[in-house]
């Protein structure tokens, strides 16, 4: 028994590095559009605004999408996924990727409402 025992969990740990550098490439955010909306607690339930769009795009670009004219800018990604973003109306913002798959909380210096939650929209 103990003989097996250990022949399972050198198999689990030689598989382990294998499993981790697969989620690594499952990191990078899918290119295209994302919906952002903000939510406000009041008078015992939420209300849900929209807040515009982000595109990403290939080559490192951004575009949002809120106003008449779009804003462009850059972003990078770190090695959990969080987007980064610089240029255009997001600059210096940050989009932490949550638990839910496509979905982030975007916060950014001039956000009037703290954080947004924005999702992939195919």
């Amino acid at each position: 028994m103990k003989d097996y025992f250990y022949s399972v969990l050198t198999a689990a740990l030689l598989f382990c590095p294998l499993a981790v550098k697969s989620q690594n490439k499952n990191n990078a955010p899918k290119l295209g559009k994302y919906g952002c909306t903000s939510s406000q607690y009041s008078g015992g339930y939420y209300q849900y605004t929209p807040k515009g769009s982000f595109t990403l795009k290939k080559d490192g670009s951004y575009t949002y999408s809120g106003f008449q004219k779009p804003s462009n800018g850059k972003y990078t990604v770190d090695e959990k996924g969080n987007l980064y973003f610089k240029g255009g109306y997001l600059d210096g913002g940050e989009a932490e990727k949550i638990d839910r798959p496509d979905k982030f909380f975007l916060v950014f210096p001039t956000i009037p409402d703290n954080r947004w939650t924005c999702g992939y929209t195919p």
